[in-house]
């Protein structure tokens, strides 16, 4: 890739903004080709990135030829391409947390038959590691790479109920509580309360907070140094099922917290 990052000067006249490099660059072009519902064109990422077109032509020109972006030859369109398959596998395979709660994942979907999930704090979001579908779907439910707001899932709210003060204020004053449904918590005393509820429980709960007709429960995971790393939880169609769960829900976490 070397031949191609060459063309992308940082500084001068093909320097959008003075400030982002062409890595920066890149990784928004990226960033954005993921996040489109449709798949965008090359003008399409200009605007939405404010990188001049020349330089998103090159970039996504670059991407291309490393196989990280795929363009439709007909519609121009871009997708994310395979090549970034092996940087997640590469991830997914070497982080413990996943490795260690990948067997007791799939023993809490056959004991409770609900959905079980996996999720850690990514840029202030619930970033999913790893999911087992209920046992009487057919597919395992890995959902990994998904992202959730983190204000209104369980797994969020099990993992921010046990932040630090400082850092938890830090991060809920960056961004608003936005509302996904019309069950979401949009009130801060309302989610202070939310929050100190699930820490003198040891689970959080999601009633329908970011998908109307889905129920969440969720406990966090700790490291050695009792700080949340990550969260497991329930997913289903009624909380009281899943709530039938909670010990052995709570149990799991705190033995691959100990594992780890």
């Amino acid at each position: 890739m070397k031949s191609q990052l060459s063309a992308w000067k940082v500084g001068g006249p093909d320097d959008d903004h003075g400030l982002m490099t062409s890595v920066q660059k890149a990784l928004a072009v990226l960033k954005t080709v993921s996040e489109c519902s449709v798949p965008p064109r090359i003008a399409e990422i200009a605007i939405k990135t404010g990188i001049s077109r020349p330089t998103a032509y090159r970039i996504v020109r670059a991407l291309i030829a490393e196989g990280y972006l795929v363009q439709d030859a007909h519609s121009g369109r871009l997708s994310i391409g395979f090549s970034v398959l092996s940087l997640s596998a590469s991830i997914l395979d070497q982080n413990r947390l996943r490795l260690e709660a990948l067997p007791h994942l799939q023993s809490l979907a056959l004991l409770a038959e609900e959905r079980v999930n996996l999720g850690i704090l990514h840029r202030n979001r619930v970033l999913y590691l790893a999911g087992i579908e209920k046992p009487s779907l057919p597919a395992i439910y890995t959902r990994f790479g998904k992202t959730a707001p983190a204000h209104c899932c369980s797994l969020g709210k099990a993992i921010l109920a046990h932040l630090p003060q400082a850092e938890l204020h830090a991060l809920l004053a960056s961004e608003p509580l936005v509302a996904y449904t019309p069950h979401s918590i949009t009130s801060m005393p309302h989610f202070m309360e939310e929050l100190q509820a699930a820490r003198h429980k040891g689970y959080a709960t999601d009633r329908e907070e970011h998908v109307v007709g889905s129920y969440c429960l969720a406990t966090p995971i700790f490291d050695s140094a009792s700080r949340p790393i990550g969260a497991i939880g329930f997913s289903g169609r009624a909380l009281e099922p899943l709530l039938e769960h909670v010990k052995v829900l709570r149990d799991t976490a705190e033995l691959i917290s100990h594992v780890l």
